[in-house]
């Protein structure tokens, strides 16, 4: 890594000329600068113009794709399917039901073997949970976790075929390529933070206490934290760690791939942002960004990471951010899930058009579905994914299958673990960041075939689903709130959504569902699933019956719905 001083910043930039950068460049943008006084922002704007030669070049000659992913962000249009690449295909060879360390890990060759299933699952992008190795120095967990990186300009030796003469970059590239032949788009995991490792390595990358020790985020012992300041005071932003995040965009773009999925981002202010996201821009219009970062106060991690929040993330260039429907199971009412709705959709009206957010009832950082009900939770939440308005459906690898993340060494203690989390039961039932003994392939593939239903039932529909408006409907005799009962309404046609909460017990109530004729017929538009649930229709009220976990959508003939309902919200 060249170390770029604020001073060397401004020689470079005094010292490229602009019309000979714009002869070399091949359809590139006239060079202009984000601010005449900040310099940082002016050589990432012409180092943007010099790289897109290369850019140009790729795409002509390598593969006739287009990156469309900003706009699929935009339209809600996006679905999704988040990996980690060390286990996504690893094989259980000495057939124990487990990956142990010592078998047949996943590498990005590999991978591309299971490119076809994503497709036919109904996916169109991938998010690859980091690619770069992890940090070993104090890590947490067995491997490392993918979030403590050790460099983010290097690629993970591990996600390597070592019997192919490809370099890495090389083999990174042909799984890139593999997913766009499929029109799968690619979305890289960017982690917040360091390893130790990386911290002992570039100490001008990283930040330290007033006690000159260094920053740790709150309960994340393995990792170490990045200065984005040079002067906080002042506002100026580190050119050391934009430089450093700068390669990583530049390595990212070369191989083709369509966007960043920023872990954590409010870890760094909106003024980085505001650089960075432009720059990746100069480069590929389509280049697209989500942040994870979320509106509830106890947020993880609080204490250190204070910087921003979605509506600011989203205001600095994020194309969408993580909703918070992860948190679902938590959520004691139908209201807690109205409110939130809501809350998205007034924002959406306070920031550029299209804006979105990412449909996430399970993330990485937590626990798998089945835990929180089984099969019936999870396709309830697919369900829901497929339903509520400003969203683009988010799952985890296993989840199609029923997943549990189950782990050989979960009742143990680990000694070669140096941080003070020995305890792998810590790890039990959450995505494989840390390690590589998960036990892969649930045992209920009835979760997938409803997962490729409700996406399909949603490209289907999606003029309803993805323009609509978001209608709340009354309740009678609900003393809980646990029925959840919406309209989603466009140019006269209208879905109706029910759906009990409570996935241990059947709920019944009565519905208001203005224009409701008392000959509608009902046909529920998603597989049945659990106990069946029973309904009755009356003018202008829906009595049901509803099975645990349950979730119907029907298609009812009341055009006019919107004119007799008050609880209307529309997105912007």
């Amino acid at each position: 890594m060249i170390n770029v001083s604020t001073n060397l910043i401004a020689q470079r930039v005094n010292t490229l000329n602009p019309a000979s950068l714009k002869s070399q460049a091949v359809n590139s943008p006239q060079i202009t600068s984000f601010s005449d006084s900040n310099l940082i922002a002016q050589y990432l704007n012409n180092a943007a113009m010099i790289n897109s030669v290369a850019v140009t070049k790729s795409t002509e000659t390598v593969l006739p794709y287009k990156n469309d992913l900003k706009t699929l962000f935009l339209t809600n249009s996006a679905k999704i399917l988040a990996i980690v690449p060390r286990t996504f295909n690893a094989q259980d060879t000495n057939g124990n039901e487990y990956i142990d360390g010592l078998e047949k890990n996943g590498t990005f060759l590999n991978a591309i073997e299971r490119l076809d299933e994503v497709k036919n699952h109904g996916f169109n992008t991938l998010h690859i949970l980091p690619i770069n190795p992890p940090g070993y120095n104090n890590a947490k967990g067995t491997a490392g976790s993918v979030y403590a990186p050790d460099d983010l300009l290097k690629i993970d030796p591990m996600l390597i075929d070592k019997n192919d003469p490809r370099s890495d970059m090389e083999q990174f590239k042909a799984f890139v390529d593999a997913c766009h032949q499929r029109g799968i788009r690619v979305m890289i995991d960017m982690p917040s933070c360091a390893s130790f490792d990386l911290y002992e390595a570039k100490p001008e990358l990283m930040a330290h206490e007033r006690n000159g020790l260094a920053k740790t985020p709150q309960g994340w012992h393995d990792i170490r934290m990045f200065q984005p300041w040079e002067d906080e005071g002042k506002r100026t932003l580190n050119p050391e760690l934009l430089e450093y995040h700068r390669k990583f965009v530049d390595m990212l773009i070369d191989a083709g791939v369509d966007g960043i999925r920023a872990d954590v981002a409010r870890a760094k202010p909106v003024e980085f942002w505001d650089i960075i996201i432009p720059y990746s821009r100069k480069r590929d219009p389509e280049f697209a960004w989500l942040a994870e970062t979320y509106t509830y106060e106890d947020a993880s991690p609080q204490a250190n990471m204070p910087y921003d929040r979605p509506e600011d993330s989203l205001r600095a260039g994020f194309d969408a951010y993580y909703g918070q429907y992860h948190i679902f199971h938590e959520w004691n009412t139908a209201k807690e899930l109205h409110d939130y709705v809501i809350d998205n959709l007034n924002m959406s009206y306070r920031i550029e058009r299209g804006k979105s957010l990412i449909g996430s009832f399970a993330t990485h950082d937590d626990i798998s579905p089945m835990f929180h009900g089984g099969e019936v939770y999870c396709n309830l939440t697919s369900g829901l994914q497929a339903t509520l308005p400003m969203l683009n459906p988010y799952y985890v690898d296993g989840f199609q299958s029923g997943d549990t993340y189950d782990y050989s060494y979960r009742d143990k203690y680990s000694t070669e673990t140096l941080t003070d989390c020995n305890d792998m039961e810590a790890h039990w039932g959450k995505l494989d960041i840390f390690n590589l003994s998960r036990k892969p392939g649930g045992k209920q593939p009835e979760i997938g075939d409803f997962m490729k239903a409700s996406l399909e039932f949603r490209d289907k529909y999606e003029n309803v689903l993805k323009r609509g408006s978001y209608i709340i409907l009354d309740k009678k005799l609900d003393k809980q709130d646990k029925v959840i009962a919406f309209a989603r309404h466009r140019k006269g046609k209208t879905l109706l959504v029910v759906a009990n909460k409570n996935v241990n017990r059947r709920l019944a109530c009565k519905i208001d569902v203005p224009t409701l004729k008392e000959n509608q017929k009902l046909e529920n538009l998603l597989p049945s699933y659990g106990e069946e649930s029973k309904f009755q229709v009356s003018q202008g009220q829906l009595a049901v019956d509803l099975g645990p976990g349950r979730i119907h959508v029907f298609e009812i003939d009341t055009p006019y719905i919107e004119t007799y309902t008050k609880k209307v919200y529309k997105q912007h």
